[in-house]
């Protein structure tokens, strides 16, 4: 092999790891403090607050695979794909996450309320 064809396969990852720069990279993992202010929010309509506390609160508001109730950085990929796309997800289930999140009472209306409430910023 010619010490060019060498050098040029020797490069050819590089447009790879240049593409992979490219992409968002993972959020940073919620803090200490980001759990405690999680695990105290609510919603501020009493129904929804109880449909929460029943049925999210045990995976997004703690440490999970679940993005964290009002942790921007984990909400922010998640709501960039559309509202649509989220309550498709959360009435279906998506990876981990069961249909309705186990909350079988909720209509489309209370996940939306839930979503916009764990996605929004925490008070």
């Amino acid at each position: 092999m010619t010490p060019i064809k060498h050098a040029l396969l020797s490069l050819s990852w590089l447009p790879m790891l240049l593409l992979a720069a490219c992409q968002d990279a993972p959020p940073p993992p919620p803090g200490d403090q980001d759990v405690t202010r999680a695990e105290s929010l609510r919603p501020a309509d009493a129904q929804l607050a109880a449909k929460y506390e029943r049925a999210c609160l045990s995976c997004h508001g703690v440490r999970s695979a679940a993005p964290l109730t009002g942790f921007a950085p984990a909400w922010k990929p998640r709501l960039a794909q559309g509202a649509d796309v989220l309550l498709s997800h959360a009435r279906e289930g998506f990876n981990g996450m069961p249909a309705k999140g186990l909350c079988s009472d909720c209509t489309d209306d209370d996940l939306r309320g839930l979503i916009a409430f764990m996605s929004g910023p925490a008070q």
